[in-house]
């Protein structure tokens, strides 16, 4: 596992034109008289890219790069996709760059090539922090969505879940940067192509042809670009394995796609919260109709339906898939509400201050910092509290308004009071194999959908496909109180008044956020086993201890008759971990995996069923203004049946049937 995920930027030199050159490789990123020439002549062109554009059936392109550098093929690509096709297609381009440039150095170097300005302005305001990872960028209102994996390539391609159409494979050249050019990542090209994938790349060099031929492409030399005398180029002409296998290595249990090409025509999405909303809207703006039924007269009336909440990543001193999901969610969820919200609607990000609850915690943020684990534009020291860290993301969100915004798309068509009283699924043949598809019934509506995602939160369990799923609910009870009555309060005690006037959000055993509409919003408790719905001045008084401490205030400065309240109940699960991905039959699984009971490390890449187009999204406890978007994002890719967003080993930890596995891995010690 990583030891930081802070990445090196590139050493670069800027050459008398202005053009970057690379220190570490001693080579040019492009040529300053003729880069975007050579880059439609060498990716372009000898991918067929614009004839094979022009005529494209599916709905979506992939793209997979090796060495993002300044971005310059992805623009050339960009611009070319939106001048070949009709508006109706999506181009998926994944880009894999150990040393990324700062958004500075990308500026700097795109600065030279004013013909592509209205596509690199939105690039590098979109771009993200150099964090280790994968990151999700979306452009052009979602038809072009971009994938770059920070970090080592091998790894990158190692983790990813996609489908490629096309490879480009750029980077600094073999003779400068041989490490790259590995058998692995030669392997993991051929294990994400299908038959039909093309590539091409500007070098000749034998260390690149051979290992393409090695994993069963067809390669081929042809003219170079300019004085270049040659270049390699080919595809992969063999039967390849179908898309689950390829995707399984060795863990078909995990599985997340379809071999089953079915057709998206409209998908249902069950409850209105975070986990609903997001996923509605990450449906949308890829142009697909959904229907959100929500069971209450008003959305997000569950947890969601906080007037105030905040994203709060807690961050760990270890490197974990678990982190690797909630560091890879928080910066999505930021540039997410950033770009939604321009206007502080709903969104404020302010920036979080995260105060040590006793002498351990205070260690291990020492520690945080000290290991430097992560970039310091994403987690830093405190200036306000010694010893405690802060996060400049972050900030606070209005929930209810942000599924709002969420929902108004013109896309979703929202129905409330529609309770799913049944859901049935029937199969339709297709040239290529059965489509699941699944009648929904409420007493006021019914209606025929090709996908159906349950994003129900503690409700779930109503549902047979996912009785067995160990979630449980948390009591939570938030506080509110007017300004008026905290200041008076604060006179009456002889406390200054300004300690109330913060403008960042304060964590420790609980929170309290800046003001919105002259009410300070704190809390929460945190009550297992509790299933009272009513609002308590326990519940209030135990806030109010929490918000005098945050302030800095004397015990008992502030009543609870000063208060107002809500309670909601958090969708929780044991290991602390969302439940994210397609819905599997219990029985198949152990019909089929039952081996794991004698052997753990036992292997298959045999599917247990087919996918039945049918998905959970639930279980994000108190982090789902973190963790609900990028799920969303996920959830939208399996649905589409293009890249994931998240490492493989990630949505391994999210998948729903990680507990079917679990519980037969266990068995073997009964």
């Amino acid at each position: 596992m990583l030891t930081s995920y802070q990445l090196s930027p590139p050493d670069i030199r800027w050459g008398d034109d202005g053009a970057p050159h690379s220190s570490q490789f001693d080579d040019v990123y492009f040529d300053k008289e003729s880069g975007l020439e050579e880059t439609r002549h060498v990716f372009i062109k000898n991918n067929h890219l614009s004839e094979r554009w022009s005529s494209m059936q599916s709905n979506t392109f992939v793209i997979a790069e090796t060495g993002f550098g300044t971005g310059l093929n992805f623009l050339c690509a960009w611009q070319a996709f939106l001048n070949s096709t009709t508006d109706d297609k999506q181009l998926h381009f994944i880009s894999v760059e150990k040393f990324p440039m700062t958004k500075g150095m990308l500026a700097d170097a795109l600065k030279m090539w004013p013909s592509i300005r209205h596509f690199s302005e939105p690039l590098i305001e979109a771009y993200p922090d150099a964090c280790h990872g994968f990151h999700r960028i979306e452009l052009e209102q979602g038809r072009i969505q971009l994938t770059l994996c920070f970090g080592e390539a091998e790894d990158g391609f190692a983790a990813l879940n996609a489908d490629v159409d096309a490879w480009f494979l750029d980077g600094f050249a073999p003779s400068k940067n041989p490490e790259m050019w590995s058998d692995n990542l030669f392997k993991h090209i051929h294990r994400l192509s299908h038959q039909g994938t093309t590539f091409s790349t500007f070098t000749a060099a034998g260390i690149v042809r051979r290992g393409l031929k090695n994993v069963g492409f067809d390669v081929r030399k042809v003219k170079g670009f300019g004085q270049k005398r040659e270049m390699s180029v080919g595809e992969l002409n063999t039967v390849t394995a179908p898309l689950t296998e390829r995707m399984a290595q060795g863990k078909s249990w995990f599985n997340l796609r379809s071999n089953c090409k079915s057709e998206v025509s409209k998908v249902l999405v069950v409850g209105s919260g975070l986990a609903g909303a997001n996923t509605a809207y990450a449906l949308a703006k890829q142009g697909i109709k959904v229907e959100v039924w929500e069971q209450d007269d008003t959305i997000a009336n569950g947890a969601s339906g906080n007037p105030q909440g905040m994203l709060y990543p807690k961050l760990t001193t270890q490197d974990t898939f678990l982190n690797r999901f909630y560091l890879a969610a928080y910066l999505y969820a930021s540039r997410l509400y950033n770009k939604l919200d321009t206007v502080s609607a709903f969104w404020d990000q302010c920036g979080l201050v995260q105060i040590p609850k006793n002498d351990k915690e205070t260690e291990r943020f020492q520690k945080l910092l000290d290991q430097q684990l992560y970039p310091h534009s994403i987690l830093q020291a405190a200036t306000e509290k010694r010893g405690s860290l802060f996060l400049p993301l972050s900030g606070w969100v209005a929930p209810k308004k942000l599924c709002e915004a969420l929902l108004s798309h013109p896309n979703i068509q929202l129905r409330l009071n529609t309770k799913l009283d049944h859901l049935q699924s029937f199969e339709t043949q297709l040239k290529n194999g059965a489509a699941t598809h699944w009648r929904a019934e409420s007493d006021k509506h019914s209606d025929t959908f090709s996908h159906v995602v349950l994003c129900t939160a503690n409700e779930s369990k109503t549902f047979n496909d996912l009785s067995h799923l160990p979630i449980y609910p948390i009591r939570g009870q938030v506080s509110q109180m007017h300004i008026r009555d905290a200041v008076e309060a604060c006179q009456r005690k002889g406390e200054l008044a300004e300690k109330i006037n913060i403008d960042k959000v304060l964590c420790e055993f609980g929170y309290v956020s800046p003001p919105i509409d002259e009410l300070i919003h704190f809390g929460s408790t945190y009550d297992l086993k509790d299933q009272d719905t009513a609002v308590r001045e326990e519940g209030h008084n135990r806030n109010l201890a929490i918000l005098e401490n945050l302030l800095g205030l004397q015990e008992h400065t502030f009543t609870s008759k000063d208060c107002e309240g809500r309670v909601s109940f958090r969708c929780a699960v044991p290991d602390y971990t969302p439940i994210v991905g397609p819905i599997q039959s219990s029985e198949a699984y152990h019909r089929e995996y039952s081996r794991l009971s004698k052997n753990a490390k036992w292997k298959s890449n045999k599917l247990a069923e087919p996918n039945k187009q049918l998905y959970v999204n639930i279980g994000h406890g108190s982090r789902g203004l973190i963790s609900t978007p990028l799920s969303a994002c996920f959830i939208a890719s399996l649905i589409t049946n293009t890249p994931s967003p998240l490492e493989q080993n990630v949505s391994h930890k999210l998948h729903p049937s990680r507990f079917i596995i679990r519980d037969l891995k266990r068995s073997q010690n009964t």
